[in-house]
């Protein structure tokens, strides 16, 4: 299986080839009769996704020929069903909800990792495609320019109990313009099967693998934009073919542990809109959770880089407004992207900390110049500690008893940042010993 999705990646005649509808013949030709038979049926391993309260769903992608392969539950053996309407241009995604308490199962001979109650264990991450637009060319074949597939295999390797990744997972929107060929020549573009895989689902295979997942849904993948992708392989709810431009939130639960999703794709950042608010504030209003994070890909509060670098209010104003108007409880940390930097900011009037971890692999954003935010206000609250860093990575939450201790990694693990929720327990790497020693999560 190795094989069949190191060839997706490539941008050649190998990719259309093994991606398309000849891909399975071309594969008997080359490996004869013996050819694995996952190889007919999978363009991805099997995935583990969680849904609302403590649904479990494994899913999988096929060429069009193939059938839904057979999914082992425990001791029973099923097949799995295709979801359907099949949106044009994409294979299909089979797919089969595990019920509860049940401690293994495999498709194809591969063991699939299921959630266990309480995660310890959490890998964090979001804005991750080649960025392609009118304005932006990123260097999708250069894995230092864009390294989402080692920012992936990092966090395999942490063996994560809990991936969340916060939005935006396609960026290659238009076709590769002339001149720019060494960086993206012959890549696919748009909402389509070609351009998911090369963008997700080919970079992100070892740990899709590795660990369930949660995903939020981003701009990225707006009715405006790649809203089929993302309805008909990653949403985790029954689709009828429809984009949805608000779609319900719904939590997530593992044992005590609580995520409230929240679809913020549609937000118009930088406006008052009342209809935005009104109805996002309904949205929070509506979350009846305990110690739960909240993960939406707009940060409820964060900052970008203004002039000369100088920090400014990021591009959430509806959905600051609406935290105001609802004071939803039962929230303890907010998790999200949108920004392509990581930040963690905490503010008074008893707020939960913001992370932002959009630096997943897409181009990053302009670095905040002065990187503590202390007294900066928003919308009623200051902050009273911060952390900005302008770097490809991933955070990584692990749990010690009721304390959550946060690391920032770059691709390569190395370690950046760290500090905990509760006592301080962490120290900061020796490349941040200007800013070094045991702090606290939100300590100025």
């Amino acid at each position: 299986m190795k094989f069949a999705w190191r060839k997706c990646e490539i941008k050649s005649g190998w990719f259309r080839l093994l991606t398309g509808p000849a891909g399975f013949f071309f594969l008997v030709a080359l490996f004869g009769a013996s050819a694995p038979r996952s190889f007919a049926q999978q363009l991805t391993p099997v995935w583990i996704q969680l849904g609302e309260n403590g649904v479990v769903i494994a899913k999988v992608i096929v060429p069009a020929e193939a059938k839904c392969p057979a999914i082992e539950i425990g001791n029973k053996k099923l097949d799995m069903a295709q979801r359907l309407p099949i949106p044009r241009g994409f294979p299909p995604l089979c797919e089969a909800v595990i019920p509860r308490n049940v401690h293994s199962a495999s498709v194809n001979g591969q063991a699939l990792a299921l959630p266990k109650p309480d995660p310890s264990v959490v890998t964090v991450f979001g804005d991750t495609g080649c960025r392609i637009n009118a304005t932006q060319v990123q260097d999708c074949n250069d894995p230092a320019q864009w390294p989402f597939k080692q920012v992936a295999a990092s966090a395999a390797a942490e063996k994560p109990s809990l991936m969340i990744h916060v939005g935006d997972y396609l960026y290659r929107e238009l076709p590769c313009p002339a001149g720019a060929e060494k960086f993206c020549g012959d890549t696919p573009s748009g909402d389509n099967w070609a351009t998911w895989n090369a963008d997700f689902f080919a970079p992100a295979a070892k740990l899709l693998v590795a660990t369930p997942w949660a995903f939020a849904r981003g701009n990225h993948e707006s009715c405006a934009r790649s809203w089929r992708g993302w309805f008909y392989y990653l949403d985790p709810r029954p689709w009828d073919g429809k984009c949805q431009p608000f779609s319900p939130p719904y939590t997530i639960k593992m044992g005590s542990f609580q995520l409230a999703m929240l679809d913020s794709s549609e937000v118009l950042e930088d406006s008052l809109d009342q209809n935005q608010i009104s109805h996002y504030s309904a949205q929070l209003a509506s979350l009846r959770v305990k110690n739960a994070w909240l993960v939406a890909h707009h940060p409820f509060w964060g900052f970008k880089a203004g002039p000369l670098g100088k920090p400014s209010i990021a591009v959430s104003v509806p959905l600051e407004e609406a935290w105001n108007s609802a004071a939803p409880k039962g929230v303890s940390l907010v998790l999200s992207g949108h920004i392509h930097l990581f930040e963690l900011i905490t503010l008074d009037r008893s707020r939960p900390p913001q992370i932002v971890a959009g630096g997943g692999g897409t181009n990053l954003g302009a670095p905040i110049a002065n990187a503590s935010l202390h007294g900066a206000q928003m919308r009623g609250s200051s902050v009273v500690g911060s952390e900005t860093e302008h770097l490809f990575g991933y955070t990584l939450l692990n749990r010690e008893g009721k304390t959550w201790h946060l690391t920032l990694k770059n691709q390569l693990e190395d370690v950046i940042f760290s500090c905990s929720f509760g006592k301080p327990i962490a120290t900061a790497s020796p490349s941040h010993q200007s800013r070094s020693g045991v702090r606290e999560c939100g300590g100025s």
